[in-house]
């Protein structure tokens, strides 16, 4: 998308081209209002990203897009996505050797060696079916207001070993929640067990970026690029480079550390990822899989070869491979491509020698810590000390739903106040 010329004066400015301010931005022009949206980097998506590299297409940090989530339902056209799935299901590194865990609900061919797996014990994999109809029998909201206790309580409450808490639930989950510490609230464990098991994780042919590429669609002329905002106050902001720009209402839709640093406010801790892309000769395995760190010896927690899933995240005759670190192993930096092949090469052997490292990213603010006590699903956008309105995932739950779905109300609250104004 294009950039377009700053206004000098407009209704309704939206500081943050990410998701939550796409999604603010369009149902207000959908409802016929006059806006525009200001974004600091030279493309749309805030943490939505892809780069093209010797014709591979890297997104920044590992990210995935469930078709379940109803706010890219209600949004997005999925089929022009051209979306690529994964297989439901995991290969699980433990003891030394792979084992598969599938979904025999959406995967049947794979039930018997997933009931062979040793990962989990038959009563597991019992209990992990009993959960599935049970959250699949509910209200999808309501799963968000249910009782709050951490996940790994939530877990062993339901009766889950401690070997398929450890060996399974530990890395996939901490592949979503970026922490293997199993912190984050049920409430958000329930709602994506739930979303998971409803729809499928995937891949867009042209990498991520092209989610936020055609939520921007309807902001065409709409939107200035490379204009990153300095100081914003009732009224207007201004961008770094001095210019101001007058507003009668001002949307911050930006994570929450840029947020806090605009309009004040308490600072909101956030979990970073690193990952790191290898270009390989091979793949080490062909189906279109995540693998899991069941041992927890890390520093990879999950990998995925993502040309197994989208073939057009590589060049022709080439494997993408993606190794990912979460909790204290993202703040290795450059260390971790080297320790990630010591590591992988346990899982696949020598051939790991023959990975080239392409790039890896270090993405500080990747999430929004959800611990017991911060998930509110009723809580309302939040207004700053000069009246100013602040979306993001931050002020809802950490996934491109919470950043969507928290744009969508900014909107919706906006557009409320000014029916009320008007009568």
């Amino acid at each position: 998308m294009s950039s377009s010329p700053l206004p000098s004066h407009v209704p309704t400015l939206v500081v943050g081209a990410g998701l939550a301010g796409l999604g603010c931005a369009r149902t207000l022009v959908a409802a016929g209002e006059e806006v525009h949206v200001v974004g600091a980097s030279h493309a749309v998506g805030g943490r939505v990203r892809t780069d093209d590299v010797e014709g591979f297409r890297l997104d920044r940090g590992f990210q995935v897009l469930l078709t379940s989530y109803p706010e890219i339902r209600a949004q997005v056209d999925l089929q022009r996505l051209r979306l690529h799935p994964f297989r439901p299901g995991s290969r699980v590194f433990i003891d030394g050797r792979t084992e598969v865990l599938s979904d025999p609900w959406r995967n049947p061919g794979s039930a018997f060696a997933s009931l062979a797996a040793t990962v989990g014990t038959l009563s597991d994999k019992m209990k992990t079916a009993k959960l599935r109809s049970s959250l699949r029998g509910e209200a999808l909201p309501s799963l968000l207001e249910s009782s709050d206790i951490p996940t790994e309580e939530e877990l062993r409450t339901l009766g889950f070993s401690e070997r398929f808490i450890d060996g399974f639930f530990r890395s996939f989950l901490g592949g979503v929640f970026l922490e293997r510490d199993l912190d984050t609230t049920a409430r958000f464990f329930r709602y994506l067990f739930r979303l998971f098991s409803d729809g499928d994780t995937a891949l867009p042919e042209k990498g991520m970026q092209a989610l936020p590429e055609q939520l921007a669609e309807p902001l065409e002329g709409r939107i200035t690029l490379e204009a990153p905002v300095q100081v914003a106050e009732a009224g207007r902001v201004t961008l770094r480079n001095g210019t101001e720009i007058r507003a009668d209402r001002i949307v911050i839709a930006t994570d929450a550390g840029a947020a806090v640093g605009l309009v004040g406010g308490a600072p909101r801790a956030a979990k970073p990822t690193l990952n790191t892309y290898f270009d390989a000769p091979e793949a080490p395995f062909h189906e279109p899989m995540l693998m899991l760190d069941g041992e927890g010896t890390g520093p990879v927690n999950h990998l995925a070869v993502l040309s197994n899933v989208a073939p057009s995240y590589a060049p022709p005759g080439r494997v993408l491979i993606s190794a990912n670190a979460v909790g204290a192993a993202a703040s290795l930096g450059d260390a971790f491509a080297a320790a990630a092949r010591e590591q992988l090469e346990r899982w696949f052997g020598e051939q790991v020698r023959e990975w080239r490292e392409i790039r890896t990213y270090h993405v500080a603010n990747a999430l929004p810590a959800q611990p017991v006590g911060s998930l509110d699903a009723s809580r309302a956008p939040e207004l700053s000390r000069d009246g100013i309105l602040i979306c993001g995932d931050h002020t809802l739950h950490g996934s491109l739903q919470g950043a969507l779905e928290s744009g969508r109300r900014a909107a919706e609250q906006l557009l409320g106040a000014t029916a009320g104004a008007a009568e």
